[in-house]
């Protein structure tokens, strides 16, 4: 878009997601399918994307609503071990409580237990800090939910990797 997001479209978006199975490609298909419509063009307000978020607009757009969702994948291999346990339930939650995009992206991280850290390796440090931006905070009330004697997250990333 030219324009910045109009208000309220981060949370239109998580909850569209949602609706749509986590599949992103069915909500892309439906904001174009939105844009080349005759009837959606008469709509108003004239900004596209702020009539494509009401609810009765942006659904009448979704292709295939009546054939289920595709599966999302099963997630990944975790090691059979403690740290891999509370991961994998940490997983699972997210994916379970609306929020497969986080668990998807999350689930790229390998995790290691030190002490009561859970230590989530990223690919390098810049990827790290990331990961605890957007994610430190959800995956820290995750581990307070599990309450398995795991209490805090530190993203790491291996030893001489990153900017």
């Amino acid at each position: 878009m030219p324009q910045p997001p109009p208000p309220g479209w981060e949370a239109w978006y998580q909850q569209a997601l949602v609706a749509v199975g986590g599949d992103e490609a069915r909500l892309r298909a439906a904001w174009r399918a939105y844009l080349e419509d005759d009837w959606a063009r008469a709509r108003k307000p004239v900004c596209p994307a702020v009539a494509f978020i009401k609810p009765d607009v942006w659904q009448r757009h979704v292709p295939g609503q009546d054939a289920p969702a595709a599966p999302m994948a099963t997630g990944p291999t975790l090691p059979d071990t403690q740290a891999g346990r509370t991961w994998g339930a940490v997983l699972t939650h997210l994916g379970a409580a609306g929020k497969p995009y986080a668990a998807e992206q999350l689930a790229r991280l390998r995790p290691d237990l030190d002490g009561a850290t859970l230590l989530l390796e990223a690919p390098d440090r810049l990827g790290a800090a990331w990961f605890e931006e957007e994610y430190g905070s959800l995956v820290r009330a995750e581990l307070a939910r599990l309450a398995d004697g795991v209490t805090e997250v530190r993203f790491t990333a291996p030893a001489g990797h990153g900017p």
